[in-house]
């Protein structure tokens, strides 16, 4: 932290010190909002400085975390999706996302395949925070829980099974089979002799 705020006020001078202090402050908001990144992540907002259009002022303490954790040259999740489904990858994060979703399911995938698009957006999100967490960035990628994975047919099937039992539960029909026999034959007005307590 203490060489960050020896390049701000570098950088910056009075911009910087009047409006954050000569040297760093543990309850600073700079310092609340920089906890957690590393150094290379911080070199990595350094670096950007350059290129901020804030007429000679330095950045919000929010708006140098997020340069902080931007990779250069990584395209949005949009201009990712677009290249992944063309296999034209401008990034390395780019081209294992779309390895981790599956190449061949990419190639033969649309531009509106939402289920393949929630996929690969997972995937690079994924593999982008390893990316900004100095993280290997080929590791195994977990699949998400699946019992929550239905198709559009067991959707509909188990909300049929549920309106069943809803209608079954509304108008009193025993569950039981034995009651539910007891029940009909009672309706139907039959006795039967070999009816068991």
């Amino acid at each position: 932290m203490e060489k960050l705020w020896v390049t701000m006020v570098e950088t910056y001078g009075h911009r910087w010190t009047s409006s954050f202090g000569e040297s760093p402050r543990p309850d600073h908001a700079w310092s609340k909002h920089l906890t957690g990144l590393n150094g290379k992540q911080i070199a990595n907002g350094l670096a950007q400085l350059s290129s901020l259009n804030n007429d000679g002022w330095p950045p919000s303490a929010p708006q140098f975390r997020s340069m902080c954790l931007q990779m250069p040259g990584l395209p949005g999740e949009s201009e990712a999706w677009e290249q992944a489904l063309r296999g034209e990858y401008s990034h390395d994060i780019v081209r294992i996302a779309a390895e981790k979703t599956g190449t061949f399911d990419l190639k033969s995938g649309r531009l509106t395949d939402k289920a393949l698009r929630e996929r690969f957006n997972r995937n690079f999100a994924i593999v982008r925070a390893r990316a900004v967490m100095g993280k290997p960035l080929t590791d195994d990628i977990p699949e998400g829980i699946e019992h929550d994975k239905k198709t559009p047919m067991q959707v509909q099937y188990a909300l049929t099974h549920q309106q069943a039992r809803d209608l079954i539960q509304a108008q009193n029909i025993p569950t039981d089979g034995q009651q539910a026999r007891q029940l009909l034959l009672a309706r139907l007005g039959i006795k039967r002799r070999d009816q068991h307590a």
